[in-house]
């Protein structure tokens, strides 16, 4: 067998995780460790990243959806003080409220959360997809809202306003050292001031080398369908399953 067709070739090949690095003596190897400074730079940089301004006013504003912010005030607070990227003002709640439709089946959230960059990357090809297979099965959604600064718990605040049945957060995902543009959807049945994290349904890893944006738009919809007919969500719903 040739090296081109070994399994050491084809493992490392197929997976984007550190495997078969080999050492130099007791140090990696110059090429494993410049990979590893590198992918480590990407990761900084997704965490610290911000929705760049033409992505707000080319796709958020230009198609109408409503763009608001947590009561965080800086990405520095953001990193340093996680609960306040779980809440908006009252302020804001009251506008949200008379820009978006209430007594609907499923709200949708997208958060910058801690990669503004993969939300930028996949929002484009998951959104509609969600949206189109929702309209399919005749399930109501409002109006998208756009946060900046904010954690997973925002979107049961906002769904809870608006009186959802449920709510999906659309979210940057910690970025890894094997990807910096990962985007998680956290699924939530009645989303409350109650709400803890074993009642979410969590789809993660949707990027171009994990799950395609298009694939798991579909199987959002798919869950979603599930969780409105089984009306529960996260640790319950795998109960039932």
């Amino acid at each position: 067998m040739s090296d081109d067709f070994s399994p050491k070739n084809f493992l490392s090949d197929s997976t984007p995780a550190r495997i078969s690095v080999g050492r130099a003596g007791t140090r990696p190897k110059t090429d494993a460790w410049l990979r590893f400074r590198a992918d480590h730079a990407l990761a900084r940089d997704a965490i610290l990243s911000e929705l760049r301004d033409d992505f707000v006013e080319d796709f958020v504003k230009a198609k109408g959806y409503p763009f608001i912010k947590t009561i965080v005030e800086s990405k520095e607070e953001f990193i340093q003080f996680p609960p306040k990227g779980k809440v908006v003002s009252a302020q804001t709640l009251l506008d949200v409220k008379k820009m978006c439709p209430a007594d609907i089946d499923v709200q949708i959230v997208v958060s910058d959360g801690l990669s503004a960059r993969a939300v930028e990357k996949n929002i484009s090809d998951l959104l509609p997809m969600i949206e189109d297979g929702l309209n399919l099965h005749k399930i109501s959604f409002g109006l998208p809202i756009f946060v900046r600064y904010a954690r997973v718990a925002v979107g049961d605040q906002l769904g809870f306003a608006l009186n959802a049945k449920l709510v999906v957060n659309l979210i940057g995902e910690r970025p890894g050292l094997s990807s910096s543009e990962g985007l998680s959807a956290y699924i939530t049945f009645h989303p409350s001031p109650q709400t803890i994290s074993s009642d979410r349904t969590v789809v993660s890893n949707i990027h171009d080398r994990g799950t395609p944006p298009v694939e798991a738009g579909a199987y959002i919809v798919k869950l979603i369908k599930t969780i409105l007919e089984r009306k529960v969500s996260g640790v319950q719903l795998q109960k039932l399953s």
